[in-house]
């Protein structure tokens, strides 16, 4: 899902988004690393966002933690620093046999309203080609995303709830249990039509050229 909008919000990066979650231990926050980097590269926030296509106004609001960035908006900061993204967001130790995430550890997005979340399933290391998560939204939760790259598709499954899907001109319904797969080679938007909340799985391959 490259290029999804980044959220306004001041909440965490990795706020927990399900009822039931322990809010008490929560992932690492990566504003400081990335101003840390910044500054090692001797660029302002404007030579930043001249680099990597995110706007000054939302890389400040990261490196305060007061936005809750995508991993294709962290990717895209990575690039423009010439730092690979696990390298940056790792500890640099051995990397382990098993990535063994608790419910509370893993990361979320969401939209600034919070009616739309994005649970982060896919690994850093896969961005820039496989994203996958899991979602959930509130009657009239939205989520707008711009092009994710020629050749891209995104692959949805409602597991319950009901979904609009636009992608450039055309739209499209989806009920529970149905998958619905489409181009993300323009701006595109989900949103949940309740009255149920809105339950599925996002699947995005990247300027994969993949046939339906």
């Amino acid at each position: 899902m490259q290029q999804k909008k980044e959220a306004s919000s001041s909440s965490s990066f990795a706020r927990d988004a399900f009822a039931g979650q322990n809010t008490s231990d929560r992932p690492p926050l990566v504003g400081k690393e990335i101003q840390r980097l910044r500054q090692e590269h001797q660029l302002t926030l404007d030579e930043l966002a001249s680099k990597s296509g995110v706007s000054k106004s939302i890389l400040s609001q990261i490196e305060r933690d007061h936005s809750n960035p995508t991993l294709s908006t962290i990717w895209r900061i990575s690039q423009a620093l010439k730092q690979p993204l696990v390298d940056m967001l790792s500890s640099g130790e051995e990397k382990p046999r098993f990535e063994h995430l608790k419910v509370n550890q893993t990361p979320v997005v969401s939209s600034t309203d919070g009616k739309f979340v994005l649970k982060i399933l896919g690994t850093l290391g896969t961005v820039s080609t496989l994203q996958w998560y899991e979602f959930k939204a509130e009657e009239g939760g939205i989520l707008e995303s711009e092009s994710h790259g020629s050749g891209s598709l995104e692959n949805l499954t409602l597991v319950s709830g009901k979904l609009l899907v636009i992608s450039g001109t055309e739209s499209r319904e989806l009920i529970s249990g149905e998958t619905l797969r489409f181009l993300t080679d323009s701006p595109h938007r989900l949103e949940s039509l309740g009255p149920e909340p809105a339950h599925g799985f996002m699947v995005n391959l990247l300027n994969s050229n993949e046939s339906f």
